[in-house]
């Protein structure tokens, strides 16, 4: 019997939003865990870890120098650069270099889709605050002003008036996930594109991309863009060739292949217009709903294509799955969350999962990012039974908190 394969995995996040993937990468190789800390949860998945700021991109390289992996995989967007410097470096299946560098840049793929007259928006890059009034000025209003690189729609806003702008571009600049800022400095200012919005996550391999899990998104807090909530599959009104085809355009356009990507459209009056390409695995447990609703491994998918293996695509019809994220009404200190009965004793809901520990402060943009108390994830046999699982067991939750004052609340570094 020929010995498994082993595969670098750059960081591994939390648990709740993880675990199914680094559990699929571990079915398919032997996990090496690249992190900033020592295994915890990881461990039973992993054969080896190496600890290193993996925000230093030239020290990891550096420490993972001399190894011969038959496969490097992230599904972080923080990491996707580094994961294909060390694919490039190990001579491994993978996007290139310039593929990643292009859709991580949000403002780059914009230029490149307006090359290639592939669904355009109007765009800049604003360094100033004079250089943002000029951008919208041209744009007109509504416009979006956004990080060039960051992930989870953190720093995101809705600019619908002049006198946003300053206070928009600030949110931009001053975006964090953690310590981490976005690679590319500017902000990026768009058009705003209306109409709801969907996300599809696909395999690409040998320059083919096949859509696998489509989901419909939930966002609010407005003038933000935080993510509430994610079903599978989205309503069939939602569902479209013309769209399924512009995903399709802008992997070639961007030279993306050999990856499992996760794209975010909006369906405009205009027609489908894609707001982002991301080279990795989706957040937000999106292909977990996969797994749940079409029998689709995402994350096994993932781990095939960078050790080289053709992925399967085949799907199945399963239902609906769906998580929601419970998020508070104003900034609060959380004292407990929970849910009364175990979750078993919920039909249809497949899992419920606390955010946050006792004590937290969970702070709403833009002073603190992705605040969410809770996830719950359902199963169903129809669309209407499985939202019904989540409506009722989200009014279930029992939340303990104390409200903040503007004065008392501490701005992390998250936001």
């Amino acid at each position: 019997m020929s010995a498994r394969k082993r595969i670098i995995l750059i960081g591994s996040g939390m648990a709740a939003f993880r675990e199914y993937a680094l559990s699929a990468v571990a079915s398919k190789a032997d996990v090496v865990l690249v992190s900033k800390f020592p295994l915890t949860w990881e461990t039973p998945y992993c054969v080896d870890s190496v600890v290193v700021d993996i925000d230093d991109f030239p020290a990891v390289i550096e420490r993972l120098t001399g190894l011969n992996p038959d496969g490097v995989l992230t599904y972080d967007e923080r990491y996707v650069e580094l994961t294909a410097q060390l694919t490039a470096m190990f001579g491994v299946a993978g996007p290139t270099v310039d593929a990643v560098r292009a859709v991580k840049d949000k403002s780059e793929l914009r230029g490149l889709l307006r090359q290639a007259g592939v669904g355009a928006i109007g765009f800049g890059v604003a360094e100033t605050i004079r250089q943002a009034h000029d951008i919208v000025d041209v744009l007109g209003l509504p416009v979006v002003f956004k990080p060039r690189a960051l992930g989870g729609s953190v720093g995101v806003r809705l600019v619908t008036g002049a006198d946003q702008i300053e206070g928009a571009f600030a949110d931009a600049v001053g975006a964090r996930i953690g310590p981490v800022r976005s690679r590319y400095d500017g902000v990026l200012i768009e058009e705003y594109i209306d109409g709801p919005e969907i996300s599809v996550d696909a395999v690409t391999y040998q320059g083919v991309t096949t859509a696998l899990v489509i989901a419909e998104k939930e966002t609010g807090l407005d003038p933000y863009f935080e993510e509430l909530g994610h079903i599978v599959p989205p309503r069939a009104e939602l569902l479209s060739d013309e769209a399924l085809d512009l995903v399709r355009r802008t992997h070639q356009v961007a030279g993306l292949d050999n990856v499992v990507s996760h794209t975010e459209l909006r369906l405009s009056s205009r027609g489908p217009r894609v707001i982002e390409l991301n080279a990795r695995l989706a957040g937000d447990l999106i292909p977990y709903l996969g797994l749940l609703a079409h029998g689709v491994d995402l994350a096994g998918a993932a781990a095939d294509i960078a050790l080289g293996i053709e992925p399967s695509t085949e799907r199945k019809d399963l239902g609906t799955a769906a998580v929601r994220f419970l998020y508070p009404a104003q900034d609060i200190l959380v004292r407990s969350v929970s849910l009364p009965k175990p979750v078993e004793e919920y039909p249809g809901l497949d899992s419920f999962t606390v955010l946050c520990e006792p004590g937290t402060e969970v702070l709403l943009p833009p002073r603190g990012y992705l605040s969410r108390l809770a996830s719950l994830v359902a199963h169903g046999d129809t669309r209407e039974e499985c939202l019904a699982t989540i409506s009722d067991c989200s009014d279930a939750v029992a939340i303990d908190t104390e409200v903040l004052s503007t004065d008392t609340a501490q701005t992390p570094d998250a936001g």
